[in-house]
């Protein structure tokens, strides 16, 4: 029968050669004790290969140059995190976070542990996001068209420069005022709010026309389109849309129907231009406005064979076709085509024609003449504008598909990632029980070694997919109101279970609920609860206290360490994410990594603040202040 320590070491190598990220632990020497099965994939060795080999045969002189500043702090005995794009085999390049954690034993390093994440997918991630989002920018500036978004209260929270000038308010863009209602017409402006208040009670589509009297005193008409937004979970997120300012057209449309009208009344043959012509005797008469039209003088006597010439060279053979078949068989025609007047003007005419039978023998062809050049070029630019909002529609569904699949890389990412390590981490547990067990101490405490390198790694992993997410959120949080000991107890058994009993919490019995993103907020607790356990030593308590704030009306959550406290440069830049990595990358003691800015970005999210309330060598505060009312704006 095998031994628990073989049972053990099985195991150990399966998880680490089933855990996609590069494991290896590299002794002082620099040579290698042990590397996992990703080694084969990364770099194309045989990990077993590898023991006894050097760290700079492995990476060869151009990457160990680069990673030996890394090595060198490693073997001092601080911990190592940066970032790299390692060359592997077939000419891969992969983005990775690269971790060394020292293995200090009775104060002498023995050697480091290896762990390196690829990133390659989040870096991809990142560049599609930023892509998409320079598009939209892009699109939404150069729309001719005025672009809106309200949120699910109704307030407006965004529009473009030409949705202002529309309306002519210079209302900020998230300011959430309703100055555009002011501008409606008083004789319309009853049915667009009653409108509006039907869309937004049943979640439908607005599409409305309707009259705004400016401050500059026009009267202007608007078309106004709006389309309900969803959150993922169904609820409503608001309103998107556009509006079009439509006063020429339809002052145009106006206009060429009045004409209509006009010609309805003059016969079913009339126009604006009447003209006959004499099949027998070949006599052309023009009215006055045909004349017009064709910008000839009042003397000037035309044959059919001119007018046909008046029109374009290639609209030519087709009005002659038309003159032909009617004279042939009766059939009227009703054409409209290019044409050019005595005096050079390129126009549209509408031709209409048909022709009289004496004993059925033609003899007359008596027709209407109409300048169409208007309506065309009417017609033309809104096939234009019809064009540009189809455009604009493709590109908002692109925008949402980029978006989906933003959130699904996230989603991914962080199964594919999270589960195996903590899989491992369960495994590693499951040992470690068995171990104590058996009695078998000197097996144990390597086993905790890797259980705590498996927590920094989840750790750090959680963290880096809570920065992604977090930066690329752009809805507000859903705050609801949440058990506070609910929140205090998931948070501390979040922590390490050998220091989940150092944890001390003080709490008023007033304090109950509070409204909260659950989640968030045990994140954002969880990492100032890690920070505290870590710089405190790990015989001296760390205390979690809550307290109510008057003004303004908050819930305080403090957490304090007894370490020792943090160095006076790196206060200013506590919760600035760019510095953060800047100090980390000169590895100041305190080196902030991700933590504290998810802190700061949850707070923010959740109109609250996080603060340094005490500091000194006995020991830092952090302090989370929690709003109790939710801002309305």
């Amino acid at each position: 029968m095998e031994s628990p320590r073989g049972i053990t070491s099985e195991y150990v190598r399966r998880i680490a050669d089933r855990t996609p990220s590069l494991l290896a632990y590299w002794g002082s020497d620099l040579r290698c004790r042990f590397a996992n099965r990703a080694y084969s994939i990364w770099f194309g060795v045989d990990p077993d290969q590898m023991i006894g080999a050097r760290i700079d045969e492995l990476l060869g002189p151009a990457l160990f140059a680069l990673n030996w500043p890394y090595i060198s702090k490693a073997l001092q005995g601080e911990e190592q995190r940066f970032e790299r794009v390692v060359p592997g085999k077939d000419g891969v390049q992969r983005h990775s976070l690269a971790h060394y954690i020292p293995d200090v034993v009775n104060g002498r390093v023995e050697g480091f542990v290896v762990e390196v994440t690829e990133t390659t997918p989040l870096k991809a991630a990142e560049a599609a996001l930023r892509a998409s989002e320079h598009r939209f920018k892009a699109l939404v500036t150069s729309l001719p068209l005025g672009v809106y978004e309200i949120d699910a209260a109704g307030h407006r929270v965004f529009t473009n420069a030409r949705w202002r000038a529309i309306y002519g308010v210079d209302g900020l863009a998230a300011s959430g005022s309703d100055d555009w209602v002011e501008t409606l017409h008083e004789d319309d402006r009853a049915a667009v709010l009653k409108a509006r208040e039907r869309s937004f009670l049943h979640r439908v589509p607005f599409d409305m026309e309707f009259r705004i009297r400016r401050r500059d005193g026009a009267i202007r008409t608007v078309h106004s389109l709006g389309q309900p937004l969803w959150n993922d979970d169904g609820s409503p997120a608001g309103f998107v849309g556009a509006a079009d300012d439509v006063t020429e057209r339809r002052n145009a449309e106006s206009r060429l129907r009045s004409s209509e009208l006009l010609l309805e009344r003059t016969g079913r043959l009339a126009g604006v231009g009447g003209w006959e012509a004499d099949l027998r005797s070949g006599e052309v008469i023009w009215s006055e406005q045909t004349r017009t039209i064709h910008e000839v003088a009042p003397a000037y006597r035309p044959t059919l064979q001119a007018a046909v010439a008046f029109f374009a060279p290639e609209a030519r053979p087709v009005i002659q076709a038309a003159i032909d078949a009617a004279i042939a068989s009766g059939t009227p025609w009703d054409l409209e085509l290019p044409f050019i007047s005595a005096t050079g003007r390129s126009l549209w005419v509408r031709s209409l024609g048909e022709v009289e039978f004496e004993q059925g023998v033609p003899v007359r062809l008596t027709g209407a003449f109409k300048d169409v050049s208007q309506r065309r070029e009417q017609e033309s630019k809104l096939l234009v504008e019809r064009e540009a909002r189809t455009r604009s529609e493709r590109h908002a569904l692109e925008l949402d598909r980029l978006l989906a699949e933003r959130s699904e890389i996230l989603e991914v990412l962080a199964h594919e990632v999270r589960q195996p390590l903590n899989n491992a981490s369960a495994a590693l547990q499951s040992a470690a029980a068995v171990l104590k067990r058996s009695g078998d101490a000197p097996a144990s405490e390597p086993l905790a070694r890797a259980r705590a390198v498996l927590g920094t790694v989840l750790a750090s992993i959680d963290n880096t997919l809570a920065v992604a997410s977090l930066l690329a959120r752009s809805e507000s949080i859903h705050r609801v109101d949440t058990d506070v000991d609910v929140l205090l107890r998931l948070t501390v058994a979040d922590m390490p279970a050998e220091a989940q009993a150092r944890v001390s919490i003080e709490r008023p019995p007033g304090i109950s609920t509070a409204p909260l993103d659950l989640g968030l907020m045990r994140l954002a607790l969880g990492n100032l609860l890690r920070n505290a356990l870590r710089y405190s030593a790990s015989d001296r308590p760390v205390t979690v206290r809550l307290c109510d704030v008057d003004e303004p009306l908050a819930l305080a959550i403090d957490v304090s360490d007894h370490g020792p406290g943090l160095a006076p440069g790196s206060v200013p830049t506590l919760f600035d994410r760019s510095k953060q990595r800047q100090a980390h990358a000169r590895q100041d003691p305190h080196g902030f990594g991700l933590g504290l800015y998810i802190v700061k970005r949850v707070m923010d999210l959740h109109g609250g603040q996080v603060a340094l309330t005490r500091n000194g060598t006995d020991g830092a505060t952090l302090r989370l202040l929690l709003p109790l009312v939710p801002d309305e704006g």
